[in-house]
């Protein structure tokens, strides 16, 4: 099942995307807590912090925190489903 990651204006949140009814069936992000990131998601919090970009290193802490599938109720990474969903294809 794909599932809709939404942060930004219109919320932070988890959805089924239905062409008819639009994100159905939401579920709230989960943030990371700043201590706690790390590698790249930690970099670009602190260089959004410093930037004086508030709302968007609040963006990043959701980017890297966790969802809940609104089907299963399994909890999940943000970025590392992400990124293992678009790992390149190795021959």
């Amino acid at each position: 099942m794909e599932v809709t990651i939404a942060v930004g204006d219109h919320g932070r949140y988890s959805a089924i995307r239905d062409w008819n009814l639009g994100d159905v069936d939401r579920r709230d992000l989960r943030p990371a807590p700043s201590e706690a990131l790390s590698g790249t998601g930690r970099w670009m919090y602190k260089t959004a912090i410093r930037d004086g970009r508030e709302a968007l290193a609040d963006g990043i802490a959701y980017l890297f925190g966790k969802a809940e599938c609104p089907r299963c109720a399994s909890v999940f990474d943000i970025a590392a489903e992400y990124t293992s969903a678009n790992r390149p294809v190795l021959r």
